[in-house]
């Protein structure tokens, strides 16, 4: 069989493990015909919710999804220049050998036929070791038109922002979330602009969603202030040393958070989320926050004041 065949079919295979092979499966019940009768072997190469660094993959977002399939053929002994992924991708490499490394130092080596989960908003790149090219499949999912592959630059905190030329200031970016992330703050947030993947320098901004009856972990954003739209719901946000302040918000209400003040929201509904845009003067804000002592606790030095648990109603 001519090599060109083989990778076709490795390809195939690839994809109809991604899908769980069950739609396939079933095709062939009805026709009463087995895997064995057909000749036919679906093998799962990797199935989890997990990137191959161990971080969790992002939540779906309710928005037309498109997926893209990429044939990636990179030369022995050429390194991919940095780039990074705003959205989820799984490949299988079919020749060659393959490492893939991040900016914090880890690293994951492919052989042929094994696949690998990639990281979702991380600075990485792809060495080809040789001594043949490297060729992989890639399968990306991201929201219909949006970019799946950013090059990535070193920021002020190392983190990947798209890189700051003259050429980077002149493009107007557009940034369609599908997926979610969790926050230091413990709150669910569709990113939607960020040094990450707009080459912002100066601000962010995020889609903020807490779930009915939830709240945020006490925090602060140290050196951002905060602007916030609340779009939905009502909101009661504890601030303060120890929380002992309040203020509500409905619908409609605009909010200004000073850095570096602790605050706590929490979703007055049983029954309904509480959504708000929240803008911020740092363009990797979630870097700047900071996480304070649960209430009834003392996260200070000896001798601090134990703060009372503020009450919700």
């Amino acid at each position: 069989m001519k090599r060109k065949s083989r990778l076709g079919m490795l390809a195939l295979a690839f994809l109809a493990a991604w899908a769980g092979g069950t739609e396939m499966e079933n095709a062939r019940a009805d026709e009463g015909a087995s895997d064995a009768a057909l000749g036919v072997k679906v093998e799962t190469l990797s199935r989890s919710d997990r990137s191959w660094n161990g971080d969790l993959l992002p939540k779906l977002n309710d928005v037309q999804a498109e997926v893209t399939v990429l044939r990636i053929t990179v030369p022995a002994g050429v390194t991919l220049p940095r780039h990074f992924h705003p959205v989820i991708n799984a490949g299988v490499l079919l020749q060659g050998r393959l490492r893939v490394e991040s900016d914090d130092g880890a690293s994951q080596s492919l052989q042929p036929g094994q696949a690998i989960i990639e990281m979702v908003n991380k600075a990485h790149r792809g060495v080809s070791l040789g001594p043949e090219p490297a060729v992989v499949v890639v399968v990306y999912v991201a929201p219909k038109g949006s970019p799946i592959t950013v090059p990535a630059a070193s920021g002020p905190n190392g983190n990947p922002h798209k890189a700051t030329d003259e050429k980077a200031a002149d493009e107007i970016v557009t940034v369609r979330p599908l997926t979610t992330s969790s926050s230091k703050q413990r709150l669910k947030q569709f990113v939607g602009i960020s040094g990450a993947n707009s080459g912002a320098r100066g601000l962010s901004m995020n889609r903020v969603v807490i779930p009915p009856g939830g709240q945020a972990a006490a925090h602060s954003h140290v050196g951002s202030e905060s602007a916030i739209f609340l779009l939905a719901g009502r909101v009661k946000t504890f601030y303060g040393p120890c929380l002992e302040r309040s203020v509500i918000n409905q619908t409609g209400d605009f909010l200004f958070i000073p850095a570096g003040l602790i605050h706590m929201p929490v979703n007055l509904s049983a029954s309904e989320a509480a959504i708000a845009i929240v803008a911020r003067n740092d363009a990797n804000e979630q870097e700047q926050v900071e996480l304070h002592a649960p209430a009834g606790k003392t996260g200070g030095a000896a001798g601090a004041t134990t703060c009372a648990a503020p009450s919700h109603e």
